[in-house]
């Protein structure tokens, strides 16, 4: 028979690295597909969502931030910025999210926490999903247009 407080020290750190997985998932996801979308809200150009680029969406520096004065006070500002920063670096993000994913997600089966065993399993698998994404002509066009 285990004790409670040996499984949920044991199971910390796979807890910690779904924390992580998770925000930095909202992070790629807002600084990207936010930015995306608040570009072709500005151009008036939703179809541009499909096809990221200069020509028809600008300077993604223009549509920061969506609402509100471009200033330090401005939370969204913070928001969308640190999230840009996070999708302009998506490949090594991805890459550790994975493996740190799975060594916790060993750890977490052979402790025996199911919870956080489900957890890592859905966060692990939306990281690798996101880097076939980001490897894909859509998401290379995409981040090319972030990092200008």
């Amino acid at each position: 028979m285990s004790r409670p407080d040996q499984v949920s020290a044991a199971s910390r750190g796979g807890r910690v690295v779904l924390s992580a997985q998770l925000l930095l998932l909202v992070m790629c996801l807002i600084g990207s597909f936010g930015v995306l979308l608040v570009a072709a809200l500005r151009v008036n150009d939703l179809p541009a969502v499909w096809d990221p680029g200069l020509e028809r969406l600008g300077d993604p520096k223009d549509s920061l931030p969506p609402v509100g004065p471009d200033s330090v006070w401005n939370p969204l500002l913070w928001v969308f910025e640190l999230g840009r920063v996070v999708a302009m670096f998506v490949y090594p993000v991805a890459f550790l999210t994975v493996i740190l994913g799975a060594a916790a997600l060993a750890r977490a089966r052979r402790v025996g926490d199911r919870k956080t065993f489900g957890g890592l399993v859905v966060g692990t698998g939306a990281w690798v999903a996101l880097a076939v994404l980001a490897l894909a002509p859509y998401g290379t066009q995409l981040h090319r247009w972030l990092l200008d």
